[in-house]
């Protein structure tokens, strides 16, 4: 696990408008909105997510996020507004 990224999954909360999970982590010390789509999640546990399981198909997966976040960060995959969506 990259130490420079620290992610609070306990903190997630769902964003049914667009479909996905929020949450912060912490890059080197400076705050990063986090997000990661129902349609990742889905892919990362093989079933289908919505507004009423995303929070337990994230604590599931949790260690998948974490990776495919860092692989973001490695390819600078940022967002627009500096957010990290998967």
């Amino acid at each position: 696990m990259n130490q420079s990224l620290i992610l609070a999954a306990d903190e997630a909360q769902v964003d049914t408008a667009k479909a996905r999970v929020c949450f912060y982590g912490q890059l080197n010390g400076a705050l990063l909105p986090c997000a990661v789509r129902f349609t990742t999640l889905s892919a990362l546990a093989g079933c289908a997510v919505d507004s009423d399981n995303a929070q337990v198909i994230v604590e599931q997966v949790w260690f998948d996020i974490e990776e495919q976040m860092e692989a973001a960060i490695e390819s600078e995959a940022f967002e627009p507004d500096g957010s990290l969506v998967i």
